[in-house]
């Protein structure tokens, strides 16, 4: 018992080398063996060592395979060198359902690699199908060529060059706006502020993983006793990040869209809202302030949407994730929320990131000690660095982060109010009404904008 407290001491400070040593002492022990392994595994990982992760994955029988989907450099290999897929990985495409009829993937027309069977529509890949289960009256042959198209380029795209082509420019726009509603704080606070009618399109993953739908779905009953238009669309195009040897995820940031994409024309959509916070729109990695609506991202994915009849709406772009705590704690929307991915349906975890940084301004538990919460606040730069120090601060555990007292003599008391300068960014439809609902939780923030001197890094 005092070996195992020692060794969650060592690690959860980063003394890496000395949690292995009481890690070892442990090993032999079945009751102990998996958290020494965990121990002496990640202690590698967190060091680098990433030929020494591979190899004591293969001889733990795969046990850590998560591990190695982080980074390329412990992305298993072939006798020949060639990068392969870890067993997990294997088993996940081997599971895959395929439509009735199987086509060779078309690399110029990107529309031809779509099929629909019952309620189920499918896209070829290079490397299989990826599916959507859509709502009843969804007909592919009813959606226009252009939501097709870009949906290719969204999930492809990183990895397939041609998958970008020339849109029509066709479509004409809707009415309706529509949010890649997650449940977490963030797309919460955009719903708050969008208009009532707006659609929130929920992603299901469909693949066996650690993340549990049960937080997520109590907020979606919440909000739809309360007559809020849920679409909730099962999917399993995560997947095809991990083709090439990549975490289970969104190939790209608008992934988490693609199924309100391709039902733009069945609900007559005409902009797709997205939770982008002002940690990811005016600031750079959440630490360095940008001119956002000059960046050649901005320029080039709003005009994308716009070429495929679509506003590209980012209704929180000028407000952090400490303010959209506070319009979800202002709503009284907060006490239904939970951003943990892997809670139960009624708390979060207390041991991951969202739970330290999300919940726990919200005043819920969670472990500061706890490894993955320290792996996080001891990266260099910290993930998420503006929140992250102003939540330590919020919570007063400072003394909890002692290496990070030069960061915390910063000033974050603007972090929870608007950035005015972002309302550019709002396609005029829809501006005067989320404006009017952000200043109802928010306050502004006064010039000269403390923000546009950030540079947390000196970078």
């Amino acid at each position: 018992m005092i070996r195992r407290t020692l060794m969650r001491r060592a690690y959860n400070s980063g003394r890496w080398q000395r949690a292995r040593h009481y890690a070892y002492q442990l090993i032999s022990n079945p009751k102990e063996q998996p958290l020494a392994r965990s121990v002496i595994i990640r202690s590698y990982w967190n060091e680098g060592d990433y030929e020494k992760v591979v190899q004591l994955n293969e001889e733990w029988d795969q046990e850590f395979d998560e591990l190695l989907l982080r980074n390329s450099k412990t992305v298993p290999k072939n006798p020949d060198g060639e990068p392969t897929y870890s067993s997990r990985v294997q088993s996940w495409h081997t599971s895959q359902p395929k439509p009735s009829s199987d086509m060779d993937f078309d690399s110029e027309c990107m529309e031809h690699n779509f099929l629909q069977e019952g309620h189920r529509l499918w896209m070829k890949h290079p490397m299989g199908w990826t599916f959507w289960d859509m709502p009843e009256a969804f007909e592919l042959e009813a959606t226009h060529v252009d939501l097709l198209r870009l949906t290719a380029e969204i999930l492809l795209y990183p990895w397939y060059r041609n998958a970008r082509q020339n849109l029509e420019k066709t479509r004409k726009k809707g009415t309706t706006p529509a949010l890649a509603f997650s449940a977490g704080t963030d797309s919460t606070a955009a719903a708050i502020v969008m208009p009532e009618h707006t659609v929130l399109g929920y992603h299901r993953r469909t693949i066996d993983s650690i993340l549990d739908h049960r937080n997520a779905e109590r907020l979606l009953a919440h909000m739809e006793s309360n007559d809020r238009k849920i679409v909730d669309v099962s999917s399993n195009h995560e997947l095809i990040r991990t083709y090439h040897h990549k975490q289970i995820g969104f190939s790209t940031d608008f992934a988490c869209a693609t199924h309100l994409i391709l039902l733009a024309d069945l609900y007559g959509f005409g902009a797709i809202g997205f939770g982008m916070p002002l940690d990811n729109t005016y600031l750079m990695k959440g630490r360095k302030f940008r001119n956002f609506e000059q960046t050649d991202y901005f320029k080039y994915w709003s005009q994308r949407f716009e070429d495929a009849g679509l506003e590209l709406l980012l209704p929180i772009a000028g407000i952090s994730e400490a303010g959209c705590l506070l319009i979800c704690q202002k709503s009284g929307i907060s006490e239904h929320m939970n951003s943990c991915l892997r809670g139960d349906g009624l708390n979060g975890c207390g041991k991951c990131w969202k739970c330290f940084h999300k919940n726990g301004p919200l005043g819920r538990e969670f472990n500061i000690k706890a490894r993955e919460i320290q792996t996080f606040l001891n990266r260099k730069p910290l993930p998420t660095a503006t929140h992250a120090l102003w939540a330590i601060k919020e919570m007063k555990m400072e003394a909890e982060t002692p290496h990070l007292s030069h960061l915390l003599m910063n000033d974050f008391s603007w972090w929870t109010k608007f950035y005015p300068p972002s309302d550019v960014l709002l396609p005029k439809e829809w501006k005067q009404h989320i404006h009017q609902k952000v200043l109802q939780y928010v306050e502004i923030m006064e010039e000269p904008y403390a923000i546009e001197s950030l540079n947390l890094y000196d970078e």
